[in-house]
């Protein structure tokens, strides 16, 4: 068959979506495991989550340093030895924290499952920060945060989480040099014992998985209440947004700008959130969305600009990110409001509005494309304690979303008055 490149495929509605619903099972100690068996490779992957977040920390970057330091020695190897065993049976160990949560996540081979586990088992129950370890790590990664601070979007999305939050608040905090030298390990260690329980933690294992699987992770994960000796913390802090909304950080040599404009705003567990979604997505969210055609295409301002909802398990923000020609920044602002406004003044167009859910719903389709795929998926429901009906939910509400409704999330949410804005850079 001879493919006639000068006619365009036919365009297809997304009517159906492969979402495995994860089987449930609870090992002897209680530790919730869920599993998805794919059998298409002979990969696994496994991801253990605890609630060992920024939120849970009582002083600065101690869960950052105690999630990225598990794998620096434990009480029966050192960093070295963890390394050539990883190494040798060709797998692959990382390590995420977030605002909320922290993530180890083991990717192997199927035939190696027992040897890769059980390494991992001693560095998840048995860490032991090391001091010569500590004072390596603290100072490497003090250097990096010096060259991440120079960068000037980067100095703009932590003053304007410090905005958001406060400064107090888990998720304003804004992190200085000192913070670095302050880390100590009796702190790392209380928080560890305190946040790394058997108790805490949850499983997720996807790819080939069957019984040999189910059965090592039960040996090394289930029998025992492992780091059960100490209360967890669980703060409650409010949100103390700075009154400055608006804060103006000067380089003079930049030739260009870093700006955030945004809000702290609902999360994944609000009934406004999916729609909320689909707006921001009209805003800024595609590279066919208002801000791209305006700021970018139309104005030249910019190579890109996006808008997103951030969700977390106890707030949420909407942010609009840029960089901007610094003798363009205060027109650019200044056309990022007209189309905020817009939005709330005049009902988008059936075309557009059907654009965006189709461009949303492939989005969704390609987060179930493939285990590993569906395993983050309903990393994203365990998180917020939700159920597969959220993902119908979501579904459904994209579908049937109508141009009414942006209008009217737009007004209930989008008040210029309500944004806060940070610019590092230079105006013009």
């Amino acid at each position: 068959m001879i493919i006639n490149r000068l006619v365009a495929p036919p365009i297809k509605d997304i009517t159906s979506f492969n979402i495995i619903r994860a089987k449930k099972n609870v090992l002897l100690n209680n530790i919730p495991l869920y599993q998805i068996d794919t059998a298409t490779s002979d990969l696994v992957k496994i991801e253990w989550i605890f609630p060992a977040g920024s939120w849970f920390q009582t002083w600065p970057l101690t869960a950052f340093i105690v999630n990225n330091m598990l794998a620096e020695g434990t009480q029966h190897k050192n960093s070295l030895q963890i390394a050539e065993l990883t190494e040798y049976y060709g797998a692959n160990l990382g390590y995420y924290v977030d605002k909320d949560n922290a993530f180890i996540t083991l990717v192997c081979m199927h035939k190696y499952i027992k040897e890769i586990i059980e390494v991992v088992a001693d560095i998840i129950q048995n860490a032991s920060f090391p001091e010569n370890e500590l004072e390596t790590f603290k100072n490497k990664h003090k250097q990096q945060f010096l060259v991440d601070q120079s960068i000037m979007k980067n100095m703009a999305r932590n003053v304007h989480f410090r905005m958001l939050f406060g400064n107090d608040h888990p998720y304003g905090y804004m992190i200085v040099e000192d913070d670095f030298d302050k880390s100590n390990r009796e702190e790392l260690v209380k928080f560890y014992k305190s946040q790394y329980q058997f108790k805490h933690c949850r499983i997720v294992v996807s790819g080939k998985v069957d019984d040999h699987v189910l059965n090592t992770i039960e040996q090394y994960f289930g029998l025992e209440n492992w780091n059960a000796n100490t209360n967890s913390y669980s703060p409650y802090p409010t949100i103390n947004a700075e009154k400055d909304h608006k804060i103006y950080i000067h380089k003079p040599e930049a030739v260009q700008s870093a700006v955030r404009i945004g809000k702290v705003f609902i999360n994944k567990m609000h009934p406004d959130f999916v729609g909320s979604t689909v707006l921001t997505c009209i805003l800024g969210g595609y590279m066919g969305s208002r801000l791209m055609k305006k700021i970018r295409e139309e104005k030249g301002y910019t190579y890109g600009i996006n808008s997103l909802l951030v969700t977390f398990k106890n707030a949420g923000y909407l942010t609009i990110a840029s960089e901007l020609g610094a003798h363009v920044t205060s027109n650019a602002i200044a056309d990022i409001f007209t189309e905020i406004e817009t939005l709330r003044n005049e009902p988008v167009t059936d075309d557009e509005l059907q654009r965006v859910k189709n461009y949303m719903l492939g989005d969704v389709a390609r987060m179930f494309d493939g285990p590993f795929a569906q395993a983050e998926s309903l990393i994203s429901l365990l998180e917020y304690d939700l159920d597969y009906d959220y993902f119908d939910r979501m579904i459904n509400t994209i579908k049937n979303i109508k141009v009414q409704d942006i209008q009217s999330l737009a007004v209930k949410y989008l008040s210029p008055d309500s944004f806060s804005q940070v610019v590092v850079g230079k105006m013009d």
